[in-house]
């Protein structure tokens, strides 16, 4: 009997040591740099499925560079990877899907980086939603405060990352690819996304709630940033008017002037230190808003055949990298021409303005749906055709922060915090 036990647990232990050893090979998710192996996983055909979170996760320890982004897809799609000419190096840190648990727990791991100096946080009313906190792989990435070593084991040993290695692994073989996910800026597709979003945006929308925790849980997570002398930047994403119409028309414009207020009231609360190594002009927390119906957001959609596209969006929810430059280089004081110059693109947002910018907002709104431009009729009809006959809410769990997400942030910031503190006494001393 003892035998047979002996046997059994080292046929078990075996067979762990292959399936992990299998995956970390393979690395589906591209956190390896030496892990290229040509025919089995040179191409990382999957290592979008989990949102990047894993490669975050250990990018954010690792990265030596001085600027990080975060955000969503939209800042992961609409930015570049890497800007060369960016002083000190710029890292797009972006996780698709990502709502307001992750941000703030990202943005605490990068606090912990020596190597970080600023940080661009692109947010956007999907994170303040009450959807579920955190992508299934989160839990396996350095993110949810795990050590690196402790991330690559739990990887290792997953049997979704497994799924991803051995399709990974076939498509090398094979030469396939999620092709789903190749075609979904193809120019030929690219009329149809335009199309159809309103529909998909409109629906979600109408199911929307918004969770007023989220935004102070970001801002927490900021918190960590700031003690270490990050300088943070925070901008709203410029989403295509056709979709800012479907929050009109949903009825929840109203929830988009709020989260405004509660980004300015937040970042005003804070009286952080100068940053040690600031990127851009002004103090170390800024808010930024780059939507609200700007000239550049009522651009026409591509051609049927994709042989004209729009040169500023993928599709509506989604903006191409040029628009995420200039962005970039409103925050830093360069101004480019229309539709993007400072005067129609970017507004930083404090106490004193947020309300005006809404008014201007509510009547850019009201112009552009009023003018001759074809492309508002033609949304205006859509929505019309919708309000008569509206889909059915989306049904799903309704899903809020929890006290443990609150405690677990808030030892996890003070840690940094206090040592901060005692690292600016220490100086102060010398």
């Amino acid at each position: 009997m003892k035998g047979y036990a002996i046997r059994l647990v080292l046929t078990l232990a075996a067979w762990l040591i292959l399936f992990g050893g299998f995956t970390f090979i393979v690395d589906p998710y591209h956190v390896n740099g030496w892990s290229s192996i040509p025919g089995v996983n040179e191409r990382r055909t999957r290592a979008h499925n989990d949102g990047y979170r894993v490669a975050v996760g250990h990018g954010l320890i690792e990265t030596q560079s001085s600027t990080l982004l975060f955000g969503s897809s939209r800042s992961n799609d609409g930015f570049p990877r890497t800007i060369e000419d960016w002083p000190g190096g710029f890292e797009n840190m972006a996780m698709g899907g990502t709502n307001a648990f992750e941000l703030a727990n990202a943005a605490v791991l990068a606090a912990e980086n020596d190597d970080v100096d600023c940080a661009v946080i692109g947010l956007d009313l999907r994170e303040f939603g009450d959807y579920p906190r955190a992508d299934a792989t989160y839990w396996i990435t350095p993110l949810a405060g795990g050590s690196q070593l402790q991330s690559h084991i739990q990887t290792s040993l997953s049997l979704n990352a497994f799924a991803r290695a051995l399709q990974t692994v076939v498509d090398n073989v094979s030469g396939g690819s999620d092709e789903r996910w190749e075609t979904a800026y193809a120019p030929e597709n690219s009329r149809e996304r335009f199309d159809t979003e309103l529909a998909k945006r409109y629906r979600s929308y109408l199911g929307y709630v918004y969770d007023p925790e989220r935004p102070e849980f970001v801002f927490r997570g900021i918190d960590a940033l700031l003690a270490r002398g990050i300088q943070v930047r925070v901008f709203i994403h410029p989403i295509h008017s056709r979709i800012e119409e479907a929050r009109w028309r949903a009825g929840i414009d109203g929830i988009d002037q709020q989260m405004r207020r509660d980004l300015v009231r937040l970042a005003e609360e804070r009286d952080p230190a100068p940053s040690r190594a600031p990127c851009f002009p002004g103090g170390p927390l800024e808010v930024w808003d780059f939507s609200g119906f700007p000239l550049v957001a009522q651009s026409g959609p591509p051609s049927p055949s994709g042989d004209i596209l729009n040169p500023w969006y993928y599709e509506p929810s989604h903006y191409r990298p040029n628009l995420g430059l200039v962005i970039l280089d409103r925050m830093l004081g360069v101004a480019h021409e229309s539709p993007v110059s400072p005067e129609e693109f970017g507004v930083r947002l404090t106490s004193e303005n947020v309300e005006q910018h809404w008014q201007d907002v509510t009547e850019r709104r009201a112009d552009w749906l009023a003018s001759d431009d074809e492309w508002a009729r033609w949304v205006t009809e859509q929505y019309d055709h919708l309000e008569d006959d509206p889909p059915a809410i989306e049904q799903r769990p309704h899903i809020f922060l929890n006290r443990d997400d609150f405690i677990s942030l808030e030892r996890r910031v003070s840690r940094i915090e206090a040592q901060a503190a005692r690292e600016r006494e220490r100086a102060a001393d010398e």
